[in-house]
């Protein structure tokens, strides 16, 4: 199982979006070799943009939907502790910890745009879009 990122899922669905050709790419890519999952951590990142929950739903159709537990949300605390605004790398954000931590628990590949804060994430199994 691959679990996508909200960053590749935004630009596969912006087709103006600069990476949208390259993660389009790289679903079709991952699609055809292993099973695509979304966090509900992506789900609700995507309704915050969304016009209508039927819009997201019909995106993900293809994707399995992945629930956030206690165990994942507890590694993603961790790693999110570690960071503080003015380290240099900007100030992180919680849901993205909270996919990565469920990419850690559920020791699955994770596909994302995103580089940073990497190396507190040593269990996971990083998947970039140019990955092919």
């Amino acid at each position: 199982m691959i679990l996508v990122d909200t960053s590749v899922l935004v630009a596969w669905l912006d087709a103006s979006h600069e990476h949208h050709r390259i993660c389009t790419e790289s679903l079709e890519h991952w699609s055809g070799r292993d099973e695509l999952a979304v966090s509900a951590v992506a789900y609700a990142e995507l309704a915050a943009g969304a016009r209508t929950r039927e819009a997201v739903d019909d995106w993900l159709s293809g994707f399995r939907r992945i629930e956030i537990d206690f165990d994942a949300a507890w590694r993603a605390g961790v790693a999110f502790r570690q960071f503080r605004p003015g380290k240099g790398e900007g100030d992180p954000v919680l849901p993205d910890f909270l996919i990565r931590g469920q990419a850690a628990i559920l020791a699955c590949r994770h596909l994302t745009n995103d580089r940073r804060r990497r190396k507190v994430w040593p269990e996971v199994d990083w998947v970039f879009p140019e990955d092919r």
